[in-house]
């Protein structure tokens, strides 16, 4: 990560957004693949809110999965 923010611009669904970022430029282009392989599959005739409010669930059920497959393979009980 870079200590100066740059800003950058990122099209999610139907807008195009401009964000500040420390991410490197290969950093940020993988996590923008991800953001938008997250939308792949939403019906894009919902508005661009609850889109993206979908999408993010997703990814947020892909970190909770992820973080169960992790505790089984170290071992560690489930916490919930």
């Amino acid at each position: 990560m870079s200590d100066e923010p740059r800003r950058v611009y990122i099209t999610l669904g139907k807008k195009s957004y401009a964000i500040l970022t420390r991410l490197d430029e290969r950093r940020f282009a993988r996590v923008t693949q991800i953001a938008k392989e997250s939308l792949e599959g939403i019906d894009s005739s919902n508005e661009q809110e609850e889109r993206l409010l979908l999408a993010c669930f997703k990814l947020a059920f892909s970190i909770e999965s992820a973080e169960g497959r992790i505790r089984q393979m170290i071992g560690e009980s489930d916490p919930s």
